[in-house]
C-alpha cells in the first residue's frame, strides 16, 4: 500500500473511533448540549465511514485498471505480432522479370548443367527420412538456414530465412532452389556460381562459399555469405545440403529489427512448443477431449472414416487423434502434417509402432509441413482431411481450406473442430478440472492444468473467438467444397464447433 493511502485509512480509522467516542460519552455521562454532541459525533463516523469507502472503491477501480492494462498488453503483443507477420508479405516476380530470368536459364542449359534438373518427381513420402529428421537448421535460430536434398530441392528452412527473405520459399518445398534464386538480386553470379560449383556430381565441394545480395521488402538491402555444407550419409556418399547465410544488412537499425521481429515469432513459436507438452498431458486424462476425437474419427451421428481410408490430419500437433485412427484402424493411412517440431517429435513418439516411410500399405507417414500450402501432394488423393482445433492458429486459414479441397478425391470430406465467438474458456477449463478430479488426476496435474489455463487466458484468448459455426461453413464453401454434412455445437461442454464438408 502506497504511504499516502495509509495515512487516509488511519484517518478514517481515527474519525470512527472518536465519533463513537463521542457518542458513548455522551450516552453515559451527559452533556450540556446534547443534540450537538450527537450530531458531531455521528458526524465523525460518517465522515470517517465516506473516507474507507471512497478508498475502497478507489482501490476496486485500480484493480480494475490493472486488469485492463494487462488486458491491453496482451491485446498489443498480438496485435505487433500480427502486424510483424503482415509486413514480412509474400514477395512475387512480375511476369516480364520471370521470363527474362527464365531466358538466361534457358541459355546456360544450352551448354551447361543447371544443379537440380534432371530430379525426378517429387513426392512428400519419398524424401530421405534422414534429411527429414536427422538434419536440423537450427543450431542459431538468428541466422538463416535452410535445408536441400541431394537433388538440390528445397525441403526446409528456418523462420529466421522466412523472415529476412520475404517468405520467398513458402508454396515451394520440393521445387528445384533455382527458382528461389531467381529472387536474388545477383541471380546470374549465383547461377553461374553454381554450375560451376556444383554442375558435376562426381567432384562436388564438402563446402561451397559465396556472397549473395538481396533486398528485403521489410528491411532493405542485404548481403549474405552463403555457405552449403555436405551432408553425408553413412556411405559416404552425399545425403543433403545445409545451407547458412550469414546476413549483413545495409541499414544497421533494420538488422536490429529483423533480431527484434524475429525474436517475438520465435517466442510465440516457442509459446506453442511449450504448450503442447502441458495440454496433452492434461487433455489426455479428460473425458470431453477423447469425445471429440470420437466426434471427428466417426461418432456422435458422423460418419465412421473407412478402415482402408486414406486421410490427411493438418496441424495433426502432439497426433492424438493420429494415434486413435490407427488404434481403431490400423489398415488405414494416415499422413500427419505438423510445422512445430516439438509437436511433431511427441507425435512420433506416440505413433511409433505405426510409423512407416511409403504409401502401399496401411500405417502414419509424419512429416513437417506448413499447411497452408501442400505442394507435394497429388491433386485427388485422399478420402478425409481433418483439422482438430487448427483453423483459428493459422496465418491464412482460406489458403488452407482451398489447398484441402485440392488434394481430396470427389466425395471425400472435411471434418474441423474449434472454438467460437460465443465459446466460455472458463466452462471449458470448469470441465476439464472436473474430469481431472474424476480421476484422481486433480493434483498430479495441477502445474500442467495451470500452465493450459494460463496460456489460454492470456496468450491465446485474441485468437479463439474469430468466428461463428455458419461462418466457417461459409468459408469451407467458398473454398470448393459442395456442401455441409454436419454441424455441432454441443462438443468441449458445449464450447466447441464442430463442422463437416464434402467436395
Amino acid at each position: 500500500m502506497q504511504p499516502n493511502r495509509w495515512l487516509l485509512n488511519v484517518l478514517a480509522f481515527l474519525l470512527i473511533l472518536v465519533g463513537l467516542a463521542v457518542i458513548i460519552k455522551t450516552a453515559f455521562l451527559g452533556h450540556e448540549q446534547e443534540g450537538l454532541a450527537y450530531t458531531a459525533g455521528g458526524g465523525l463516523v460518517v465522515l470517517g465511514l465516506a473516507c474507507a469507502f471512497g478508498l475502497a472503491v478507489k482501490q476496486a477501480n485500480i484493480g480494475k485498471v490493472f486488469q485492463v492494462d494487462f488486458q491491453q498488453v496482451q491485446e498489443t503483443y498480438y496485435r505487433e505480432s500480427n502486424e510483424i507477420k503482415a509486413a514480412v508479405t509474400k514477395r512475387t516476380l512480375d511476369p516480364e522479370t520471370q521470363a527474362k530470368k527464365v531466358e538466361i536459364a534457358v541459355e546456360v542449359r544450352k551448354t551447361q548443367v543447371i544443379p537440380g534438373e534432371s530430379a525426378p518427381e517429387f513426392d512428400v513420402v519419398s524424401q530421405s527420412s534422414a534429411a527429414e529428421s536427422l538434419v536440423r537448421p537450427s543450431s542459431y535460430p538468428l541466422t538463416p538456414m535452410y535445408l536441400l536434398d541431394k537433388d538440390y530441392r528445397i525441403i526446409d528452412w528456418n523462420l529466421a530465412f522466412t523472415i529476412a527473405f520475404d517468405r520467398t520459399m513458402e508454396g515451394r518445398k520440393g521445387r528445384a532452389v533455382l527458382e528461389w534464386t531467381y529472387y536474388l538480386d545477383n541471380y546470374e553470379a549465383v547461377l553461374q556460381h553454381g554450375v560451376q560449383a556444383f554442375g558435376d556430381p562426381q567432384n562436388l565441394p564438402k563446402i561451397d562459399v559465396e556472397a549473395v545480395h538481396y533486398t528485403s521488402q521489410r528491411y532493405g538491402q542485404l548481403t549474405a555469405t552463403k555457405r552449403a555444407y555436405q551432408i553425408p550419409d553413412d556411405s559416404g556418399s552425399c545425403l543433403a545440403w545445409l545451407v547458412t547465410l550469414d546476413t549483413q544488412f545495409l541499414d544497421p537499425k533494420e538488422g536490429l529489427r529483423f533480431k527484434q521481429d524475429l525474436i517475438r515469432l520465435l517466442g510465440l513459436d516457442l509459446m506453442w512448443s511449450e504448450y503442447a507438452i502441458s495440454y496433452d498431458r492434461v487433455l489426455n486424462n479428460t473425458k470431453i477431449y477423447p469425445a471429440l476425437l470420437n466426434c471427428l474419427a466417426g461418432g456422435d451421428g458422423m460418419t465412421k472414416i473407412g478402415d482402408q481410408a486414406r486421410v490427411i490430419d493438418l496441424g495433426a500437433g502432439t497426433g492424438n487423434l493420429t494415434n486413435k485412427l490407427m488404434k481403431t484402424g490400423p489398415n488405414r493411412l494416415v499422413f500427419a502434417a505438423e510445422n512445430n517440431r516439438i509437436m511433431l517429435d511427441m507425435l512420433r513418439a506416440k505413433c511409433k509402432p505405426y510409423l512407416r516411410e511409403d504409401p502401399n500399405a496401411g500405417g502414419v507417414i509424419a512429416f513437417k509441413q506448413d499447411i497452408s500450402a501442400l505442394f507435394g501432394r497429388q491433386e485427388e488423393y485422399f478420402d478425409f482431411a481433418l483439422m482438430n482445433n487448427v483453423l483459428y492458429a493459422l496465418e491464412d486459414p482460406k489458403s488452407c481450406l482451398r489447398e484441402t479441397c485440392r488434394i481430396l478425391k470427389r466425395g471425400g470430406e472435411i471434418r474441423l473442430s474449434g472454438p467460437r465467438k460465443d465459446t466460455k474458456i472458463e466452462v471449458v477449463f470448469e470441465r476439464i478440472y472436473d474430469d481431472l478430479k474424476a480421476m484422481g488426476k486433480d493434483q498430479e496435474l495441477q502445474a500442467e492444468y495451470q500452465q493450459v489455463w494460463q496460456i489460454n487466458k492470456l496468450k491465446l484468448q485474441p485468437l479463439l473467438y474469430q468466428w461463428t459455426t455458419k461462418e466457417v461453413e461459409d468459408m469451407v464453401l467458398a473454398a470448393g467444397f459442395s456442401e455441409v454434412t454436419f454441424r455441432s455445437d454441443t462438443e468441449y461442454a458445449g464450447q466447441a464447433m464442430v463442422v463437416g464438408a464434402r467436395k
